[in-house]
């Protein structure tokens, strides 16, 4: 049995992290993917949690031969044993659960691996595409059944989920920064810190304490390392969802905060501006770190109230600034057969939602 560290030139990275020995991997989907002839294979881990346990899952060839949660402290996850030899094989470990805010004690980290075998380098692959979402892109409500509701991490998975449905048809290196409940302008709570925008530039700013800061985690991003050709940001349903919930009030000044819809439909004209602005400078601020990249903003998988201010945001920076590389697409909406755990939607709405986004992509991407 040979020894080898995740920074290994023939391991793939995946996800957004910190280079480091041992790998922290904090997002939706990151993790590590190698070519080996091994017949046995083992993973060295490390995770510590007080209530949000992590899941990972295991692939072969594009088969998921496992899905458990890690134990707390070090451990040893025999990925497979007795495979034929000299038979080379795609391996994947991927981290199935999302950041977790509340749990700063809650960390998964990759020490190495252990084979019969040799690796060999991953074949490159054909473009890189950064998903930026919320608990759709997270890969929420694709783990167990309708009924399962409220049951933390185990409701999280990634079979199915469409980001990689679409990174896979386009044999894509990708990433997905992805929390729950969060949105563009505000939570689904109405709180406006809890927004993807607000941490976009640091390597996962979204979690909190300094168990997390020595691990890299508050870090400003090197988008020069990786500089993905499509950014897919699937947010807007939360903010949409907000008005529906109580105020938020700010703890720093008391000041309250809500998204107040019209009684006839839709948006005040002060909720509609503030979230329009916020959208646009979103915009901005990933054109300024991705030059380069097309910016596609989808919605819909859950409900449409929000499209025409989503659109009409786009529509309005690509005025402003001139950006032709920027877009909106309306996805298709769940309905009530496709709903998978956690009142979210399943891996019907997931396959569909990835079918449309292809087809945007096909020419974006193959041009």
């Amino acid at each position: 049995m040979k020894h080898y560290l995740p920074a290994e030139p023939e391991i793939h990275i995946l996800g957004r992290t910190v280079r480091r020995n041992p790998l922290p991997l904090f997002w939706t989907a990151s993790g590590l993917e190698l070519m080996t002839d091994a017949g046995e294979l083992w993973f060295e881990l490390e995770s510590d949690y007080d209530s949000m346990e992590e899941w990972v899952r295991v692939e072969v060839d594009g088969f998921c031969l496992q899905r458990l949660i890690v134990p707390k402290g070090k451990s040893r996850l025999c990925a497979f044993r007795g495979f034929p030899a000299d038979t080379v094989r795609r391996v994947r470990l991927l981290k199935e659960v999302q950041p977790m805010r509340e749990d700063e004690r809650r960390c998964l980290l990759v020490h190495g691996l252990e084979c019969d075998g040799r690796l060999y380098p991953v074949p490159p692959k054909c473009c890189r595409i950064e998903f930026v979402g919320d608990s759709l892109s997270a890969g929420v409500g694709l783990s167990g059944s309708t009924s399962l509701v409220g049951a933390g991490p185990a409701v999280y998975g990634l079979d199915g989920n469409y980001a990689l449905l679409t990174a896979e048809h386009f044999q894509a290196d990708f990433r997905i920064l992805a929390q729950c409940g969060w949105g563009a302008h505000c939570s689904c709570d109405n709180d406006l810190v809890r927004i993807m925008p607000r941490y976009y530039e640091q390597v996962c700013g979204v979690l909190t304490g300094e168990h997390n800061r020595a691990l890299g985690a508050f870090e400003q991003n090197d988008f020069s390392a990786w500089q993905p050709e499509l950014v897919v940001i699937n947010l807007g349903s939360n903010d949409g969802f907000a008005v529906d919930r109580p105020a938020w009030v700010d703890p720093e000044d008391g000041t309250s905060y809500r998204m107040v819809s019209r009684p006839c439909g839709g948006l005040s004209d002060s909720s509609a501006r503030r979230f329009e602005a916020s959208v646009k400078d979103f915009l901005k601020k990933l054109r300024r770190l991705n030059p380069d990249a097309y910016l596609l903003w989808v919605y819909g998988m859950c409900e449409h109230r929000m499209a025409p201010f989503l659109e009409s945001a786009v529509r309005e920076y690509r005025e402003e600034s001139g950006d032709e590389r920027a877009d909106f697409l309306l996805l298709p909406a769940t309905n009530l057969l496709w709903v998978g755990s956690d009142n979210h939607p399943g891996k019907k709405e997931h396959a569909l939602a990835a079918q449309v986004l292809i087809e945007r992509a096909e020419g974006i991407l193959r041009q």
